[in-house]
């Protein structure tokens, strides 16, 4: 902008699930790890005499499965503080906990976590064997027996999210979580099945498995896009009400960067981690909520 000399991106409030969505330029894309995302990040920068306040969920989509499916296995990692990523690795391959980061045997430069990694944030895509064994690398035989170990390991996760798949399907519409219920909407089966016609009745399973993928993805992305929505009002609020000396920069998934002037800016850190936590709480129940706030003279994950 010829005035502010800042970038000012478009920002599309609510999609289809729920998510906030960026455009001219798209900084949800801009790359957060690695020497390239930290160069890149680094021309993000503040005004004299003030920093950026960030803070990030941790593993809040992963937080959310635990929340809804209450599969005991998935909570208790949370609530004991362990490394979900490790605690299911060692469950699905059957290996000691120690052994999560050795090379996998089909793929060597990845470890049996970066497997399962991959899975665990695939549930919330709806991924199938096929997806699994392409981002791998790895065959699709291979990748169907890793996931059925997997959910043998966590059977309430795939009731879970076969029960979204169903609901989606046979009621034309999915939810997010109390106490929104924010609705997404679909074709219901049967009508889906008379517009069909020159299928003689059947139903186009192409149609009705891109219905269950949303099914399963949206209550899980829809719920954290309620979540962040919510943390930004409370913080927006506090700002005002409090008169704090910062203004939110922008959200990026689960990030929310806040300007501060540097000499609040150890109280507003704090700050920010209660009301990030504090949202979080309002929407997903029995799970303990982890925010990683930091203070930076530019844009950092």
């Amino acid at each position: 902008n010829p005035k502010t000399r800042r970038v000012h991106p478009n920002y599309w409030q609510i999609l289809s699930t729920g998510r906030i969505s960026v455009s001219e330029p798209n900084v949800n894309q801009i790359p957060a790890r690695g020497e390239l995302g930290g160069k890149i990040r680094s021309a993000f920068v503040t005004d004299k005499g003030r920093v950026i306040v960030g803070g990030d969920y941790s593993g809040m989509e992963l937080r959310i499965i635990a929340a809804l499916s209450k599969d005991p296995l998935w909570v208790n990692a949370f609530k004991d503080g362990e490394d979900l990523h490790s605690v299911l690795c060692a469950k699905t391959f059957n290996i000691p906990i120690e052994d999560v980061k050795k090379p996998f045997p089909e793929k060597p430069e990845k470890t049996y976590r970066d497997v399962q990694k991959t899975i665990n944030f695939g549930l919330a895509y709806g991924m199938s064997k096929f997806k699994l064994a392409d981002t791998m690398g790895i065959t699709v035989a291979t990748a169907d027996e890793i996931i059925k170990r997997f959910f043998s390991v966590v059977p309430g996760v795939e009731r879970f999210l076969n029960m979204l798949g169903e609901l989606g399907k046979q009621r034309g519409y999915i939810r997010t979580s109390l106490p929104y219920r924010r609705i997404r909407r679909f074709k219901k089966l049967e009508e889906y099945v008379k517009d069909v016609g020159s299928n003689e009745g059947f139903p186009d399973f192409g149609y009705l498995g891109s219905v269950e993928r949303k099914s399963k993805n949206m209550p899980i992305q829809g719920t954290n896009g309620d979540v962040i929505k919510l943390a930004l009002c409370k913080v927006q609020e506090a700002i005002n009400s409090e008169k704090w000396p910062v203004n939110i920069l922008l959200s990026v998934y689960d990030e929310i960067q806040t300007e501060c002037d540097v000499e609040r800016s150890e109280e507003w850190k704090h700050r920010l981690d209660e009301l990030m936590i504090e949202a979080a709480e309002d929407v997903v129940k029995g799970v303990p909520i982890v925010v990683d706030c930091s203070i930076s003279s530019h844009w950092s994950k």
